[in-house]
């Protein structure tokens, strides 16, 4: 985790202290801090044991570079190739290092040359220059606040809330937007006015007092790949994904993986697994949402998804680790400030929890598969149909569909008119009630004062990768990778994501479109890819369906002590001015609560994550 102030036309920086000690971690964690003429630099973290961002901050004499940064490189071969390094020079050269050189040959373009994950500030003191830079993802959060003549950033809104002039005052469109929709994703904005997110795949200047933004991953300009046989595809689809997994397990010390049962983050565990057997070390504990199922229709609905979490176990001999859920867990989750993006979500806590009594310092997450190379095919059909390959269209849709005429109505023909007219129709054909209306707990006199931030551009009516580009840039990877990478920093662990590596990533976006739907299959080519690896219970699984019955009886019990300390505070909290806090507790009762499906408590959960109780 970094953290810095830049002062302009001021000649010392303000202290970084207050900054250093907000940044989320461990008492055990190492800080590190660098002061120059105007600028003071900060990281706090833990050091794993064969680490190798390298000493951050760093100042560079020679070129007047200085450096903080949260990095992990990638490529590093090809990268020391582009900037002519010798093999002398080359060898001991760390990430930061690295990044350092990389400015110094390319400037304001070093984004473009780097591979892997990372967040870094960088001094250029000759040219009186701040460059910050992002990864294409946002693995690593960024977030930064100009006040004045002073720029602040960090790794974390709370340690910019720390530094000395940053306003506290909630950005109320965004607060509206997060009460009204939940996951919609705020840009750069945050629910703070004074702070600011950078984007992934973004680099900012700061110059002559001003911010100046400009996009360097631009997902939409990936080129094709040229054709080639499935069995080709599926051949150099593992390898990536292999490369990627060995990549991040490379200078990680005790590592652990997610293991949900899926696709993903089984293809995950399993090549984590083989590579660390590989290289003489033990195999990863895998680290699970679902206990194993008990006596009861509770225990039968997660059986499915149980047994093929065993079934990886019991082929790669992994530990599986899982802490039951309790009610003061949730409760603990729902206390985090939501406004921060600090909650990993009670689940994943409880994950985290476990992995660090375990000593884990990595986990591998499956994240991000299902909008690169796992996608679903979403699109597929309608985008056969506009360019008027109807052959094809009518043998897909007859060999996954039992009614190929309905399926062509509502999965080709009614998405081209609109993705709203599509839901309305199927919504129809199930004899539901067409229009939903948004369920939120949302003041109704904040609701008409304060109008929510504007949608982003909706997913398009037709077209595999369009839709692909769509979702990647949606923002919700990056949210949730921000929020883990903050609890992460807690317990001492570093999230990866090897299906969100960018060579993963532009390999994914190349692919024909009937790559990712084949008949009665989707994700197709992922599951080509991973079935010499996987247990075919797994691998050729036709349902994503998850499902959380175990814990229902501990949030149901936890919503009623929510509601319990909120009745006996002697005053609101503050925040319940923005809150229809009498609906709110009504929603509290665990009976109702049981009653409601996932479209009601999501909006309870969100609103209790905001509420300061």
């Amino acid at each position: 985790m970094i953290c810095g102030i830049v002062e302009q036309g001021r000649s010392e920086p303000g202290p970084l202290d207050a900054m250093l000690a907000a940044l989320p971690g461990q008492e055990a964690d190492t800080e590190a801090r660098w002061t120059g003429a105007s600028v003071a630099f900060g990281r706090r973290g833990r050091v794993l044991r064969d680490d190798r961002t390298g000493r951050v901050p760093r100042f560079d004499a020679a070129s007047g570079f200085s450096i903080t940064a949260t990095v992990r490189l990638d490529g590093r071969a090809s990268l020391c190739d582009a900037l002519e390094l010798s093999r002398r020079d080359r060898a001991g050269l760390s990430d930061s290092a690295l990044l350092l050189r990389s400015y110094a040959r390319w400037g304001r373009a070093c984004p473009d040359h780097l591979l892997g994950d990372f967040a870094f500030a960088l001094w250029d003191a000759k040219r009186d220059v701040l460059f910050c830079a992002r990864d294409h993802v946002g693995t690593r959060p960024f977030y930064y606040a100009l006040t004045g003549e002073r720029f602040v950033f960090a790794s974390d809104i709370a340690a910019v809330l720390a530094a000395t002039g940053v306003s506290g005052d909630l950005d109320e469109a965004a607060v509206a937007t997060r009460l009204t929709y939940g996951v919609r994703s705020l840009g750069a904005r945050t629910c703070y006015r004074a702070v600011r997110r950078l984007p992934p795949g973004h680099a900012l200047c700061v110059e002559r007092g001003a911010v100046r933004l400009h996009r360097w991953w631009r997902p939409e300009e990936v080129p094709p790949l040229p054709p080639a046989s499935d069995d080709a595809v599926a051949e150099q689809c593992l390898a990536i994904l292999t490369e990627a997994v060995r990549d991040r397990l490379w200078g990680a010390g005790h590592v652990g993986v997610h293991l949900s049962g899926g696709l993903d983050s089984s293809g995950i565990a399993v090549l984590a697994a083989r590579e660390l057997r590989q290289a003489g070390r033990a195999a990863p504990p895998a680290f699970t949402w679902y206990p194993a199922p008990g006596p009861g229709l509770r225990g039968v609905a997660e059986a499915g998804v149980y047994d093929r979490i065993e079934s990886v176990r019991r082929q790669e001999d992994l530990q599986l680790l899982c802490r039951p859920l309790e009610p003061d867990d949730v409760i603990a989750s729902l206390r985090g400030d939501g406004t921060r993006g600090a909650s990993s979500g009670t689940l994943e806590e409880m994950v985290l929890r476990t992995a660090a009594g375990e000593g884990v310092e990595v986990l591998l997450s499956g994240l991000g598969g299902d909008e690169g190379i796992s996608f679903n095919g979403r699109g597929y059909y309608p985008q056969l149909l506009r360019s008027g390959r109807v052959r094809r269209l009518w043998r897909e849709v007859r060999e996954r569909h039992r009614r190929p005429f309905a399926a062509l109505l509502f999965e080709a023909a009614l998405p081209l008119v609109s993705r709203r007219t599509a839901k309305v129709a199927r919504r129809l054909r199930r004899g539901a009630w067409p229009f939903r209306k948004n369920v939120a707990f949302i003041h109704p006199g904040f609701a008409r004062r304060v109008r929510p931030l504007p949608a982003g551009p909706g997913l398009p009516r037709a077209g595999v990768r369009a839709t692909q580009l769509r979702l990647l840039q949606s923002g919700r990877h990056a949210s949730h990778m921000e929020q883990w990478a903050v609890s992460g920093a807690r317990h001492g662990i570093e999230y990866r994501y090897p299906l969100l590596d960018r060579r993963v990533l532009e390999f994914a976006l190349g692919l024909p479109p009937e790559q990712y739907r084949r008949g009665r299959w989707s994700r197709w080519l992922m599951r080509r890819a991973l079935d010499p690896i996987l247990p075919s219970e797994v691998c050729w699984n036709p349902s994503k369906r998850e499902s959380f019955e175990s814990a229902r009886g501990a949030v149901a019990e936890a919503m009623l002590k929510v509601r319990g300390m909120i009745e006996e505070r002697d005053e609101l909290p503050l925040r319940a001015c923005y809150l229809n806090l009498p609906r709110l507790l009504e929603e509290l009762d665990p009976e109702r609560w049981r009653a409601s499906g996932s479209r009601r408590q999501k909006p309870v959960l969100n609103a209790l994550f905001f509420l300061d109780f």
